[in-house]
């Protein structure tokens, strides 16, 4: 009966197996630590063996490991910058981030100006001068024969001179002078049709620049504390690994320090100065036609259709010294065109590139 008792409060352990392998434990009820038993001591090394069938290889970088970003700059990307068209994102980043442009290239504009011929009117001669001797004559006695103020050109008799008259002995009449014409009210005009005003190439830009993003397969792991994982293209090396931020700004740090500053655009600011025509008319003249008559009427031909201009005062000898002067009129007033100097259409302005962005790449042998 003693025995009995002692058996059981001892701990009763039996070890049966049944399905399986899984053992069964049997324990009273006043041992609970029963339910945590301790390992066999042989289970250290299978133990350790269990530990090891866990994932423990390190990540691998599927494309290339590149330095950490500096601050406040975009995270690593790849650029491409071509004189060209832009080229498409590569399969390993295909992405495409943005398209920019640099190496903006803009020539001052062709400017030019052009005037028209000169416009202008014409007045009549102010003087008619007879004299008593020819034409050219030192010391001849001059006698008037002036024509009316504002005189029209059409028949007048002022000032006339009889047949006979006599100056100094001579007759007063053996050669006539007559004035010149005078040009006035002279000015030229900008011709806008022959005007070349912003004619110039277009700008263009030397280089278009496109930036790609992509992940590895890998993701951004496995390059250790001092980088991450990017995309790594085929080749062509076309593309750079690159960061990027908005503004002209300096590159920082040692591991992104190529500088490139692109733009998203332009603004054409070119122009050229107003065109103006010079006061100063040149090459223009008046001629005309100048009749003198020997009566008051404008009937009797002394002389008929003597040519006169603005360049020179006219003289001529009367072929019957002595004759009346008795009327005048002037036909045929004709203007000639000059020329101005054009002035102005100076190039002004340039071209902005809008909007900058810097790119700071690795060096190209990294």
């Amino acid at each position: 009966m003693t025995y009995q008792l002692k058996c059981f409060g001892l701990l009763l352990l039996l070890v049966l197996w049944g399905c399986g392998n899984e053992p069964i434990l049997w324990c009273h009820v006043d041992e609970p630590d029963c339910l945590n038993p301790s390992p066999p001591a042989d289970a250290g090394t299978d133990a350790a063996e269990d530990a090891g069938d866990g994932d423990t290889e390190a990540k691998i970088c599927t494309g290339q490991c590149v330095p950490f970003r500096p601050l406040g700059w975009s995270e690593p990307i790849l650029v491409a910058r071509t004189p060209g068209a832009a080229v498409e994102c590569p399969p390993e980043a295909p992405h495409h981030h943005f398209t920019k442009y640099a190496d903006l290239v803009a020539g001052p504009l062709a400017c030019n100006c052009a005037c028209k011929p000169s416009t202008g009117s014409c007045t009549l001669p102010a003087t008619m001068t007879a004299g008593n001797a020819a034409c050219y004559t030192s010391g001849a006695v001059p006698t008037s024969f002036d024509p009316p103020a504002d005189w029209d050109g059409s028949c007048s008799s002022s000032n006339a001179i009889a047949a006979g008259k006599q100056c100094g002995g001579k007759p007063c009449v053996e050669s006539l002078t007559i004035g010149p014409m005078v040009a006035v009210d002279e000015g030229c005009e900008v011709d806008e049709l022959e005007i070349l005003t912003g004619q110039g190439d277009e700008p263009t830009w030397g280089l278009t620049v496109v930036a790609c993003e992509g992940y590895p397969e890998s993701g951004e792991g496995g390059c250790g504390a001092g980088g991450k994982c990017a995309p790594a293209p085929a080749p062509p090396p076309e593309f750079r690994v690159c960061v990027y931020k908005e503004d002209d700004v300096p590159c920082e740090g040692e591991n992104y320090t190529d500088r490139l500053v692109v733009y998203t655009g332009f603004d054409d600011k070119r122009g050229c100065t107003a065109c103006e025509c010079s006061p100063e008319v040149e090459g223009s003249m008046c001629t005309a036609m100048a009749s003198i008559y020997k009566d008051d009427a404008c009937v009797d031909p002394l002389l008929l259709g003597y040519s006169i201009s603005s360049l020179k005062e006219a003289c001529f000898d009367v072929t019957l010294p002595g004759a009346a002067l008795g009327s005048k009129s002037i036909s045929n007033v004709t203007y000639h065109a000059g020329t101005c100097q054009p002035a102005g259409g100076e190039p002004i302005g340039e071209v902005e590139a809008l909007r900058p962005s810097t790119i700071c790449c690795r060096p190209k042998d990294n």
